[in-house]
C-alpha cells in the first residue's frame, strides 16, 4: 500500500493524540499535591501486602504509569507484572511475561520505567535496553512501513530506501530530508516484532561504538534506567562497568525514528530506536560525580538523582544547565549542607525515587527501610517500621526498590520476602487506603 504525505509535524501531533487515550484515575488526578508539614506523624503500612498471591516472586524494580497502573520487574520470573491500584491484574499485558531476546534467550529485568508515551523500558544488566509500547498493543498495528521515497529539501533530489536499513535511518533522522511517501506491509512477522518487546538500544552496535569512542559501550553494565516527564525524546541509564577506564557514568540515550506504523485505528505513529547521546557525568569521588552507580531517577524539572556503592556519597542529585549547546550538570546537594549527602545515614543506599514535589525516597537495603528527605535534602522520616511496646521493629526483609504515587503512597519491592509493601503518612490516609491492622 502506497501513501503520499508530508511528515514534518506528524510525530508530535500523533504522540499527543495517543496520550489522550489514557486518563488518570480521578483518585490520582484530583489529589492535592504532597507536601510535608510539622503535623506529619509516621508512615503506616497499608494492607494487604502484595506477594505470592499477586503473582510476585522476585520484585527488583517498580514504576507507576500515567494511567496509575503499577509495573513490577520480576527478575526470577523473567517478567514485568502489572497491577491496578487495588492489586487487580488487568488484561493486555501478556507480552511482558516470560521475556526473551531475539535469540530466544530469557531476559531477567533488573530495572524498568514507563514514559509519557506509554513506552515501557527495561534493562537486564547488560549493554542493552528493551522497549514495549502499551498503546500499540491496545490499538493494534495494521501496517508497518517497508520502503519510502525521500526528498532533499534544498535541492529537490529524490532517493528511495528500504525501511530498517542504515540509509533509511540516516535520511529519516536528517533535517535536510523529508519522507514524501512510503509503502506499507502487513507482514505479521514484522508486526509481531514491534508488538512484542524489542531491542531499543545496544551499546555493541557499530554506530553506538562510533558515537561513544572514549568508553567501551559494548561492555556497559546498565544498573538503572529512567525516563523524563513530558515529551522529551531521551532516556537515562547508569553504567557500572568499571574497568581500567573507571567506566562509572550516567548516559543519555536519544530517540531516533525507525519505522512508521499505521494502527488499527487509522493513526500513524513513529516507532523509535535508541542511539548514544552523551556521557553526562563520569567517574569521581566528589559531589555530583559517579562511582559504581546502582540506580537513577529524574524529576519533572530534569534533575537527576542516583545512588551508588562507591566512595564517598551514596546519594547524589545533579541539575542541568541548558543555556549552552548541550546540558552541563552540576551537583544540587552539597556535603555538610544537605542531610542527604551524609553517608553515615545509610547502610546501603540501593534505589531512589522522587515525588512531584521533589521529595526524595531512598531505599536502605542494610537497614531495611526507606529514608525520606524534602526537596532540599533535609532529613524528614523513615518508612518501614512498626511499634511494639514502644520498640520500633523493621517490617521489611531485603528492600531493593521504591516508587511513590501522586497520593503519597510509597511502594517498596522486597526481594527477601518476594513482596511489595506500601506505606503512607498517618495524617493523610484516604478512605480507600486501609492501614495494616
Amino acid at each position: 500500500m502506497n501513501k503520499n504525505f508530508h511528515l514534518i509535524l506528524i510525530s508530535g501531533l500523533l504522540i499527543s493524540a495517543c496520550l489522550q487515550k489514557f486518563s488518570i484515575p480521578e483518585d490520582l488526578e484530583n489529589e492535592s499535591e504532597l507536601e510535608f508539614s510539622a503535623g506529619d506523624t509516621t508512615y503506616l503500612q497499608l494492607s494487604p501486602v502484595w506477594g505470592d498471591d499477586y503473582g510476585i516472586g522476585d520484585p527488583t524494580e517498580i514504576s507507576i504509569a500515567q494511567d496509575g497502573r503499577i509495573f513490577i520487574a520480576d527478575s526470577a520470573a523473567h517478567s514485568i507484572l502489572v497491577l491496578d491500584q487495588d492489586g487487580g491484574q488487568p488484561d493486555g499485558f501478556f507480552a511482558l511475561r516470560n521475556l526473551e531476546d531475539r535469540n530466544g534467550m530469557a531476559i531477567s529485568p533488573i530495572d524498568m520505567d514507563v514514559d509519557q508515551k506509554m513506552n515501557v523500558f527495561f534493562i537486564d544488566g547488560s549493554q542493552r535496553v528493551f522497549i514495549w509500547n502499551q498503546y500499540w498493543n491496545t490499538a493494534g498495528i495494521a501496517q508497518v512501513s517497508s520502503t519510502g521515497s525521500f526528498r532533499h529539501i534544498q535541492t529537490g533530489a529524490l532517493q528511495d530506501e528500504t525501511a530498517g536499513t542504515e540509509s533509511w535511518l540516516s535520511l529519516l533522522n536528517n533535517d535536510e530530508w523529508e519522507l514524501m511517501n512510503t509503502t506499507f506491509t502487513s507482514d505479521q512477522s514484522v508486526i509481531d516484532s514491534l508488538i512484542n518487546p524489542y531491542l531499543f538500544y545496544d551499546g555493541s552496535m557499530e554506530k553506538n561504538q562510533y558515537l561513544d569512542p572514549y568508553y567501551k559501550p559494548d561492555s556497559s553494565q546498565f544498573t538503572g534506567i529512567t525516563s523524563p516527564a513530558g515529551q522529551g525524546n531521551m532516556i537515562f541509564v547508569s553504567d557500572s562497568y568499571g574497568g581500567t577506564n573507571n567506566q562509572f557514568r550516567l548516559v543519555q540515550v536519544n530517540f531516533q525514528r525507525s519505522r512508521l506504523l499505521e494502527l488499527q485505528t487509522g493513526e500513524l505513529v513513529w516507532a523509535f530506536t535508541g542511539v548514544f547521546g552523551a556521557t553526562i557525568k563520569g567517574y569521581g569521588t566528589g559531589a555530583g560525580t559517579v562511582n559504581e552507580p546502582l540506580s537513577i531517577e529524574v524529576d519533572y524539572q530534569g534533575n537527576l538523582y542516583y545512588t551508588q556503592a562507591g566512595d564517598y556519597f551514596p546519594v547524589h542529585m545533579i541539575i542541568p544547565n541548558l543555556s549552552g549547546d548541550f546540558a552541563v550538570y552540576s551537583s544540587g546537594f552539597q556535603p555538610g549542607a544537605s542531610d542527604i549527602m551524609n553517608a553515615s545515614l545509610y547502610g546501603s543506599a540501593l534505589d531512589v525515587a522522587v515525588d512531584e514535589n521533589k521529595n526524595v525516597y531512598v531505599v536502605d537495603g542494610a537497614d531495611s527501610d526507606v529514608i525520606v528527605f524534602d526537596a532540599n535534602g533535609k532529613y524528614f522520616k523513615e518508612a518501614g517500621y512498626e511499634s511494639n511496646s514502644n520498640i520500633e521493629e523493621s517490617i521489611m526483609n531485603q528492600p531493593a526498590a521504591v516508587t511513590v504515587d501522586k497520593r503519597g503512597v510509597v511502594y517498596v519491592c522486597d526481594r527477601g520476602d518476594g513482596a511489595v509493601y506500601r506505606f503512607k503518612l498517618s495524617n493523610s490516609l484516604d478512605e480507600d487506603l486501609k492501614p495494616d491492622d
